[in-house]
């Protein structure tokens, strides 16, 4: 395999035993090149029951495990490259032991270019899966909010920063998805009315979790607040003078829901204003329609003009092309490119696509092909899309451990990543993608150095737009786009001048 500096390089090893059940060990040795070396690492990949299938999908941190006779069991391999590592091709082994065995032995290369990704958190993807801080508390039994909430969550969140996350999922109000996940989801924001019939809001727990976010685990771009437009219309408040919960119900184009959010716009603007958080601020909106979302950024615009208008939708119409962040699903992602994609990058509007329970193919399903996640990463930087956008990072159901299905959503939708800071192959290859995405952007900004570089970078424009369509999406030869991909952002690194992006 072939690896730039800063990149992570990874895949999956199968072993078995044929003459009964053995308890398995791996290990592997650093990759070297002479006197240098490159640590690696290799860990047992553990099954989950998803869609009444057992499938390989959990990298664990174990390094042994009882394995049944005549079963093959996953191993993941990965090297993360440093970025001062010295180019050349670095040799490694990954070894399988079990007792009363010869030990079994694979050789691993990896040819590392003189290219570099930077680090993550300059990468220019714009990434976005949401994530759900309630999952991790309710697993582990632990207070919201608390320090042993944050000690479990930073592992996690960093994780997701390595990616190259750009977004912070907040919540105004309770369950704006109207209570589509195994945990509820409450808001981050506290409504309360007074005994003088003034809301108030205390934003306590939004505060922490954007400072944790933001300044911790670096997470800076965009502050996603879910929502005005939430699927049921309504916000749960306290009445001081009942001593209760109580509700409110407000639709767009009514005379209520300008009188409950404008004063909120205007108190939450200010509130973000005094923590330097306002610019980065999007009034988050999941497919709703148009009259609506008009509502929503008029208000928006006359109340907090600071903040910004995000949007996920089924199909973009001539309202929702004109808010400051898109994202189509991906079979209508067709819809914002060309000239609309071009007149959005001039005027400063992020584009992206994302897929959900829809389509089943490509997807991030526990039984999608694992090449389907690393085909989405492709696709975006193909049609020149800023990024991704799924809705679950870590929405777990009752056990993720043992199973990834819920509800009637397909198999591993809810959620991408496991309990324990645990991270699974469609996690994996669909970082794999993104850093695809970053070596083509990266490719592309030279190709003002020379008429060379030029041409090059044309070629594998048109050569990766060709592969990486809608129509051809569901074409089922997503291993075989990828590795063509893959050879033809290489072909274009060696086609420079220097290969050092």
């Amino acid at each position: 395999m072939n690896g730039w500096r800063g990149e992570r390089c990874s895949g999956q090893l199968v072993i078995s035993t044929d003459g009964g059940d053995a308890a398995i060990s791996v290990s592997c040795t650093p990759l070297s090149k002479g006197d240098k070396e490159i640590p690696a690492t290799v860990r047992m990949v553990r099954y989950v029951q998803a869609a009444n299938t057992h499938t390989a999908d959990i990298i664990g941190n174990e390094t042994q495990c009882n394995n049944p006779a005549g079963i093959q069991r996953a191993v993941w391999y990965e090297v993360n490259v440093p970025r001062d590592a010295e180019p050349g091709v670095y040799q490694g082994t990954v070894t399988a032991e079990a007792p009363g065995c010869e030990p079994a032995s694979q050789p691993i290369v990896i040819q590392v270019e003189q290219a570099s990704l930077p680090e993550p958190k300059d990468w220019k993807i714009h990434l976005d899966l949401w994530q759900y801080p309630y999952s991790v508390a309710r697993w582990h039994d632990v207070e919201p909010w608390s320090e042993e909430h944050f000690a479990l969550l930073r592992p996690l969140m960093k994780r997701l920063a390595e990616a190259g996350q750009k977004c912070i999922t907040c919540t105004l109000l309770d369950e704006a998805w109207n209570a589509q996940t195994y945990d509820w989801y409450p808001s981050m924001v506290r409504w309360v009315r007074g005994k003088d019939g003034v809301m108030r809001y205390d934003y306590s727990v939004l505060d922490k979790w954007i400072h944790f976010m933001h300044d911790e685990i670096g997470i800076r771009e965009q502050i996603s607040c879910y929502s005005m437009l939430p699927w049921h219309l309504r916000i749960q408040y306290y009445d001081e003078e009942t001593g209760q919960t109580a509700r409110l119900s407000a639709t767009p184009g009514k005379p209520e829901f300008e009188a409950l959010w404008a004063p909120f716009l205007q108190d939450f603007h200010r509130h973000m204003q005094e923590k330097g958080w306002a610019e980065k601020t999007s009034i988050a909106i999941d497919e709703r329609p148009d009259y609506m979302v008009r509502e929503a950024m008029r208000l928006v615009q006359e109340n907090a003009p600071s903040f910004r208008i995000a949007s996920a939708v089924d199909k973009p119409s001539e309202l929702t092309k004109e808010v400051d962040n898109i994202s189509p699903v991906i079979t209508h992602a067709g819809t914002a490119l060309g000239d609309i994609l071009r007149q959005r990058k001039a005027a400063g509007k992020i584009t992206t696509f994302y897929v959900c329970l829809h389509p089943r193919v490509p997807n991030t399903f526990t039984t999608s092909s694992p090449a389907e996640s690393e085909w989405l990463g492709f696709f975006a930087a193909a049609n020149h899309l800023d990024g991704f956008l799924r809705w679950a990072y870590n929405a777990w159901n009752r056990n993720p451990m043992q199973c990834t299905d819920f509800g009637s959503w397909p198999t591993g939708d809810c959620f991408l990543v496991y309990p324990g800071n645990r991270s699974s192959i469609r996690f994996e290859r669909l970082r794999d993608g993104i850093e695809e995405y970053e070596k083509i952007t990266l490719l592309r900004a030279r190709s003002g150095e020379s008429p060379q570089a030029a041409a090059a970078i044309e070629l594998m424009n048109s050569r990766l737009a060709a592969i990486f369509t809608v129509e051809r999406s569901t074409a089922m030869q997503h291993a075989q786009d990828i590795a063509q991909a893959r050879s033809i952002v290489a072909e274009t690194l060696r086609a420079l001048p220097s290969q050092n992006p």
